[in-house]
């Protein structure tokens, strides 16, 4: 009876893809954690208007800074005509967060501009008059707006040299699933999907722990069609 065997060589090269893809499935976990630390601890939580005006209004807000574009005007008091966009940056408790706010001369002016007019998403006029109404102790800070680099994940943005790490862990990810054995939970095109939307907070983690454990035969999956269902409805 012929019997067939496998080269030393092979069982080696095998054993050390296999250790390569593992570590490098355990550094994109690691690389996760660090993400969402340094956007806990450095970045600031995507907000609006209305979440503002809720904090000050309970006084939970002691300080806003109002960022605007190099050499825009905060203050439309004076009859300056036009529509600038500001950055709120407030802090509550531990949590930082920031939204951007349209400030304008009037509603008109807005409306004129093809600018949401929808209330608690612009600011007519002054801004310090229009954040104290809401809390009349509140200290408002002006600053220059930072055009650098910035990007955001989980509903957290990163500025400076932190807002790369979202992409670096978006491409080491999809390399690791590129090259895992066909996944558990869901389908590659289903990971895929589910990373690019809301849900990649608990997407990465779930995958790296569970999914890329691989695929359980004879159990169901979500495929890519439910996945990007999903999304939408996550959108």
């Amino acid at each position: 009876m012929a019997t067939a065997t496998v080269a030393p060589g092979d069982v080696g090269a095998r054993s050390r893809g296999g250790t390569a893809w593992q570590v490098a499935r355990w550094v994109t976990l690691g690389l996760y954690a660090v993400t969402v630390i340094v956007a806990v601890l450095t970045g600031a939580r995507v907000g609006t208007f209305e979440d503002l005006q809720s904090d000050l209004a309970r006084g939970a807000v002691s300080q806003v800074r109002v960022e605007g574009f190099a050499g825009a005007p905060t203050d439309y008091s004076d009859g300056v005509q036009g529509v600038t966009m500001v950055r709120l940056v407030w802090q509550d408790g531990w949590r930082r967060s920031a939204a951007e706010v349209q400030l304008a001369s009037s509603v008109e002016e807005l409306e004129a501009q093809g600018f949401d007019s929808t209330p608690g998403t612009f600011i007519i006029g002054d801004v310090d008059r229009a954040l104290r109404e809401f809390s009349p102790d509140v200290e408002v800070v002006g600053a220059t707006l930072s055009n650098g680099i910035y990007s955001t994940v989980g509903g957290w943005e990163l500025r400076g040299m932190g807002a790369y790490l979202p992409g670096v862990l978006i491409v080491t990810f999809l390399l690791v699933l590129v090259n895992a054995p066909e996944p558990r939970l869901a389908t590659r095109w289903a990971w895929v999907w589910l990373t690019f939307s809301p849900a990649m907070v608990i997407a990465v983690p779930a995958f790296l722990l569970v999914g890329a454990r691989g695929q359980v035969p004879g159990r169901r999956r979500i495929t890519g069609v439910v996945a990007f269902l999903i999304v939408v409805l996550l959108l």
